[in-house]
C-alpha cells in the first residue's frame, strides 16, 4: 500500500504538520526532529504528491529554458553544454528543467508568469532588441540572460569577456607573424557577437593593423554561412593570411571552403575559431579557438535564478566570465 504523510507521522511521533514543514521545507523543525522524519520518509519510500506539494508551498519546482527554435538546435554543442550546466544545478535544487523554444518573432515570454508554468527562467541566445526582454525585465519572475550583455545593466545576465577574447585571438594571430587578418562575425543582432567584432576591431588599431572592409564578413553562426563568406575572401584580388571566426561552427566552414579550393590550413591560411566546443579537438586541422565555459555559463545563470528566488539577490545583477586561448594545430 501507498505510504501516507499520516504513516511517516505515526512512526515518528509528530505531528502530520510536522511531516508537512519538513517535506514542503517550510517552517522550524529542530534539527533532531527534521532527520528523524527524513530516515523515516527514506526508510519506508514515502512519494509525496508533487501536485499537492506545488499548490501548498506555491511553487512549480520548475525552471523554464528559453532557447531559439531552430533546425538542429539539439546537435548544437555550445548549446548543449549550456544546458548541462543548467541541469546541473537544477537537479542538485530538486528542480525539473523546462526547455521553451522559442516559437515566433517577439515571443512573449510574460505569458509563463501569468501561467505560473515556472518558478524562473534561463534565456540563451537572445537577441538585442527583442521587445519580450524589456517586458520579462518589469516581472517579478526570475530571470537571467546567458551570453548577452547589456551596457545599461538593465537585465540579469551571465556572458563571457568576448572582447576579450577577440583581443587575445588578434594577438596571437600577430605573434604567429600574420598582419593581414580577416575576420567571420556572427549574427550582428546578438551581443556576444557584436562584442567579438568590436573586440576584433579595437585589437587591430592597437597593433596598428590593416583593417580591410573586404576581409571582415558577416555570416550567421552557421557552417554554410562561413563556407560562402571565406568563398568570397578567396575571390579577391588581395587575401589576408589567417582567418578569425566568431564561433568554431563558422571556422570549421571555413577550413571546408579553403580545403575545397585547393589551398591547405595552416600552410596557406591560419584559421581561428571561438567557443571551443568539444568538435573543436577533432576535426582535421584541430581548432585552435578561444574558449568560453559554457557549461560554467548555465551553471552561473541556473544558480543566479536560485539567489533570486530565495532573495538573496535583489538588484540587478551582472556576471562576466573569462575566456582562455586554445592552441592547436588550424593556427
Amino acid at each position: 500500500m501507498k505510504v501516507t504523510l499520516e504513516d511517516i507521522a505515526e512512526k515518528t511521533n509528530v505531528s502530520k504538520m510536522t511531516v508537512s514543514r519538513v517535506i514542503n521545507e517550510t517552517g522550524n523543525v529542530a534539527e533532531e526532529t527534521r532527520k528523524k522524519i527524513e530516515k523515516a520518509i527514506e526508510e519506508m519510500d514515502y512519494q509525496p504528491n508533487q501536485v499537492a506539494r506545488n499548490l501548498s508551498v506555491k511553487k512549480t519546482y520548475t525552471i523554464g529554458v528559453i532557447i531559439p527554435k531552430e533546425e538542429k538546435i539539439f546537435l548544437d554543442n555550445y548549446i548543449a553544454q549550456v544546458l548541462s550546466g543548467v541541469n546541473e544545478v537544477g537537479k542538485k535544487n530538486g528542480y525539473k528543467i523546462l526547455l521553451l523554444p522559442i516559437e515566433e518573432e517577439n515571443f512573449n515570454y510574460a505569458k509563463y508568469i501569468k501561467n505560473k508554468t515556472v518558478d524562473g527562467l534561463v534565456l540563451i541566445k537572445m537577441e538585442k532588441g527583442d521587445k519580450g526582454l524589456e517586458k520579462i525585465a518589469n516581472t517579478p519572475l526570475p530571470y537571467v540572460l546567458v551570453n548577452f550583455r547589456d551596457t545599461n545593466d538593465r537585465f540579469n545576465y551571465v556572458d563571457t569577456n568576448n572582447i576579450e577574447g577577440a583581443k587575445k585571438g588578434v594577438e596571437y594571430l600577430y605573434q604567429k607573424g600574420h598582419s593581414k587578418i580577416g575576420f567571420i562575425a556572427g549574427e550582428m543582432s546578438e551581443t556576444n557577437s557584436i562584442d567579438r567584432l568590436t573586440g576584433f576591431k579595437e585589437a587591430m588599431q592597437e597593433n596598428d593593423l590593416e583593417l580591410n572592409d573586404n576581409w571582415v564578413l558577416h555570416g550567421h553562426f552557421s557552417q554554410k554561412s562561413a563556407y560562402n563568406a571565406m568563398g568570397k575572401i578567396l575571390d579577391g584580388e588581395e587575401r589576408p593570411t589567417a582567418i578569425f571566426c566568431s564561433d568554431d561552427y563558422m571556422a570549421i566552414g571555413a577550413i571546408e571552403r579553403i580545403k575545397d579550393e585547393g589551398y591547405s590550413v595552416p600552410e596557406d591560411f591560419a584559421v581561428m575559431g571561438f567557443d571551443n566546443i568539444e568538435l573543436a579537438e577533432y576535426v582535421t586541422p584541430s581548432l585552435t579557438t578561444i574558449a568560453q565555459p559554457m557549461h560554467e555559463l548555465g551553471k552561473e545563470a541556473t544558480q543566479l535564478v536560485f539567489d533570486i528566488i530565495n532573495d538573496k539577490k535583489n538588484i540587478i545583477t551582472n556576471k562576466i566570465l573569462p575566456v582562455e586561448l586554445i592552441e592547436r594545430e588550424s593556427a
